[in-house]
């Protein structure tokens, strides 16, 4: 065979050859991936399979989550962010919103939601309106938690008190801790709540069921030190004073799910995230029950959501949003309800299945109700701790009144910066 016949021929398998790789390599260069960044270790397992599913219909899409200590994530984004390589999505959480959001490193999403399969009528709305700034949708709810109160049904026989029910009121929760006080003698409290931390769980949503609204509304400055507020404040000490609660000092020592789990304590205030626990420990699942809490002058609670931001600085808009667009289908939102009310309120049904010894609906039921985690001004955080330090006092027994108002104006400055 003569070198130019060799030749051609070679050339001729190299056209094929070239051919034949022409769609990997171009499918190669299409390929690009989405940083995603998340807190939550328990949650991986719902967030990887989201988006395997989601890789296999979008093949020319890797998502790569990064995952933080919650502790360090905050500190980890704002550098990130400083340095214009935020992740192409990551979760946000109220507190610490409006501070992403006014600095500009949030993507407003109001376009993108247009003409998309998106649809906020569907997500719970307190939180719909809390991830909106200047008019814009910021970021999309992921998941809410909500507050109820669970009881120990054992504890409730012994004292010969009958079982709270969904419609009570506070006046029926202070009747019930007193005979419950008596009827136990000692040998439980009747009612616990975490006083030590944010109040999440517990005085945020008495400010808010005795018509407070906690951060400024309708030009209005902040009600946390008005005679509505006063009165919540008074009523927790008297409770702790009277025996109806442990002191703030042994609260602060030991967690309350643990009192409620060791059978300690008859009632106690707990977080969605706890009712899994709860419901799947053999310990106590076949006596407790949970109820909506009680309202004082109105049925209301505190329901703070994650959400899913994009990052202002990606380089892969399109392809963040189509992500995020998959993870607030009912299908994925549905995925998620296997660890958290996932914030679609027709998926938030499935988490409540989920939970099989306990009929946990009371916390689907509160959604219906609630306001939002308040937040205020660009440093949430800042003027919370102010005002926890100040609720320290009192429930360590410092009078009420004179303590919030040398703090009040204080933290109505940083809530207005």
């Amino acid at each position: 065979m003569s070198p130019i016949k060799n030749t051609g021929r070679l050339l001729a398998h190299s056209a094929i050859a070239t051919a034949l790789l022409l769609p990997t390599m171009l499918y190669a260069a299409d390929q690009i991936t989405l940083r995603y960044a998340v807190w939550d270790r328990n949650q991986l397992p719902a967030e990887q399979e989201i988006a395997k599913r989601f890789e296999k219909e979008n093949p020319n899409i890797k998502i790569a989550i990064e995952l933080t200590p919650s502790a360090q994530y905050f500190v980890k984004l704002d550098s990130a962010a400083a340095g214009g390589v935020a992740p192409d999505i990551f979760w946000i959480n109220m507190p610490y919103f409006v501070q992403y959001a006014k600095n500009g490193i949030m993507q407003p999403l109001t376009p993108y939601i247009s003409g998309s399969s998106v649809k906020l009528n569907d997500v719970v709305a307190s939180s719909v309106k809390a991830y909106q700034y200047d008019g814009q949708q910021m970021a999309i709810p992921r998941d809410v938690d909500s507050i109820a109160v669970w009881y120990n049904k054992k504890l409730f026989d012994q004292a010969g008190v009958s079982y709270p029910t969904s419609d009570w009121n506070w006046n029926d929760l202070k009747t019930k801790a007193a005979a419950l006080k008596t009827g136990l003698k000692g040998s439980a409290f009747p009612l616990v709540m975490d006083l030590s931390i944010d109040g999440q769980d517990s005085y945020m949503n008495l400010l808010f069921q005795n018509g407070n609204h906690i951060v400024p509304k309708d030009g209005q400055p902040t009600d946390i030190a008005n005679d509505k507020s006063i009165w919540v404040y008074q009523q927790l000490q008297s409770m702790m004073k009277d025996g109806l609660m442990p002191s703030a000092q042994q609260m602060s020592e030991v967690k309350t799910e643990n009192i409620f789990q060791s059978n300690r304590a008859a009632m106690v205030y707990a977080g969605s995230w706890l009712a899994a626990p709860f419901a799947n420990n053999p310990l106590i699942n076949d006596h407790i029950g949970v109820v909506m809490m009680p309202k004082i002058e109105r049925q209301s609670g505190v329901a703070h959501s994650l959400a899913f931001a994009m990052s202002a600085n990606s380089t892969h808009k399109q392809e963040a949003w189509k992500y995020i667009e998959f993870m607030s289908t009912e299908a994925s939102q549905t995925e998620l309800a296997k660890v958290v009310i996932p914030a679609n309120k027709v998926a938030a049904k499935a988490w409540a299945a989920e939970i099989k010894k306990v009929d946990v609906t009371p916390y689907i039921d509160t959604l219906n109700v609630t306001e939002a985690y308040p937040i205020a001004g660009t440093n949430t955080p800042k003027w919370q701790n102010m005002w926890i330090a100040s609720l320290k006092k009192i429930f360590m027994g410092a009078d009420a009144k004179p303590e919030m108002d040398k703090s009040v104006k204080k933290i109505e400055r940083i809530m207005e910066q």
